[in-house]
């Protein structure tokens, strides 16, 4: 009787320290505006808005959408679909224009943080769903969080350079 009561306490305190843990993967005061409303997710406003040329919008969703999938917890890459668009949106392009449009791409993306992250993570359907607004069916949702917790130490995330493929 004694050994089940110490096992019940165990598997409660393990299961509140998970819990615990959990919540603090991002800041709480973020949770409110982590949802898929670009009324009320700045971010996913912020990274859905054209950036004026077409190469270079198409080069910053194509980045998005490969940050999205690697960073964010249980959210898939769908290849196929992003090798489509590039084709589509980029397929005519000649180099120095691409190398260009990559650049302006990259300005835009140059203050990638975690805070970007966590919000786009949330609102992932609405920019990546099977309706997306950027690259629709691009990247499952996963859950909605990113895969690390925060750390105020080192908030801002390097992306990788677009090298057309």
């Amino acid at each position: 009787m004694k050994l089940l009561l110490f096992a019940g306490i165990v598997v409660l305190s393990a299961t509140a320290t998970f819990c615990a843990e959990a919540a603090d993967k991002v800041p709480p005061t973020w949770r409110k505006s982590m949802t898929n409303d670009p009324g009320t997710n700045y971010f996913l406003n912020k990274n859905s808005a054209s950036l004026g040329d077409p190469a270079s919008t198409a080069i910053r969703n194509i980045m998005l959408a490969r940050v999205v999938a690697s960073e964010c917890q249980s959210a898939r890459l769908n290849n196929a679909k992003v090798k489509a668009y590039r084709d589509r949106m980029l397929g005519s392009l000649l180099q120095d224009a691409m190398k260009t449009a990559a650049f302006t791409a990259g300005s835009e993306l140059r203050s990638f943080d975690y805070e970007t992250l966590a919000h786009l993570c949330a609102g992932i359907d609405y920019q990546f769903g099977p309706k997306g607004v950027l690259i629709a069916g691009a990247v499952s949702p996963g859950k909605g969080e990113p895969r690390y917790r925060y750390d105020p130490s080192i908030p801002y995330i390097r992306l990788p350079d677009f090298t057309g493929k």
